[in-house]
């Protein structure tokens, strides 16, 4: 099993857990691999301190722990920035966060990063949204990214395989008539029964991603989610770990 959708780092509103216990989660359900990003890097200046941060942090650890790098498409330097973090530390993909840092996904700005990450072959994944709006209470709600937006991304740039982190049930139906060839998604935040089985039929599990993002979410709910869909063995491996591997090239 690969959790394609785990951070570490700080967070303003509220204590997370740790590297400790992101990898006693990985021991306790035998994990083959964690995708781990900055958390920390959501709210810096510049995220790029936050990569920086998680490269130390985890180098102990790089049995287990893949890193992701996270920029702002508009900070100055963020091609510099993504070249040290694929030359130096090792990240296998980048991570966006549109909503929390503020740019436009379908802005033609963002097209130099994006022909670097597709150079380097890295996936670049879209943070939809980190929390439920219901835990956004006495500070400003911080909206999702709208799937249509996202569609419309991973239409502009087919040579780049784009993972969707976070999205809800009922919203890839919102990234047009057929998702884009380049586009899978993760099932963090796929909340009830059938949600999965639904998502398969509709979409294939070559499109699926087995995520928890920790430390936001508790992980055992993804893995009862994997552990109680009624799904093929072969679906159930897509899932879980062989789509991961791919994108990886594990």
């Amino acid at each position: 099993m690969i959790d394609f959708n785990a951070k570490l780092g700080q967070w303003p509103y509220r204590p997370m857990r740790g590297i400790e216990a992101l990898l006693e989660t990985i021991e306790a359900f035998e994990m083959e691999w964690a995708v781990v990003s900055s958390l920390s890097a959501v709210h810096y200046l510049n995220p790029h301190d936050g990569n920086e941060e998680l490269a130390k942090l985890i180098e102990p650890h790089r049995d287990c722990l893949i890193p992701f790098a996270v920029l702002k498409p508009h900070f100055a330097l963020c091609e510099k920035d993504l070249e040290k973090c694929v030359a130096e530390y090792g990240m296998k993909g980048l991570v966006l966060y549109p909503n929390y840092h503020q740019f436009d996904l379908t802005d033609p700005s963002l097209r130099p990063l994006m022909e670097q990450a597709g150079a380097y072959g890295l996936p670049v994944c879209i943070q939809v949204g980190l929390e439920d709006p219901r835990r956004q209470f006495d500070r400003p709600l911080v909206p999702e990214v709208a799937a249509e937006t996202v569609g419309a991304f991973a239409r502009q740039y087919p040579e780049i395989q784009v993972v969707v982190l976070g999205l809800k049930f009922g919203q890839p139906e919102k990234m047009g008539e057929s998702l884009p060839p380049n586009l899978k998604f993760d099932i963090s935040n796929y909340e009830h029964l059938g949600e999965l089985e639904y998502a398969v039929q509709q979409f294939g599990a070559s499109c699926l991603l087995f995520g928890t993002n920790f430390p936001l979410f508790t992980p055992s709910a993804n893995i009862e989610k994997i552990r109680c869909a009624v799904l093929s063995e072969g679906d159930r491996r897509l899932i879980t770990h062989l789509n991961a591997r791919h994108l990886l090239g594990l």
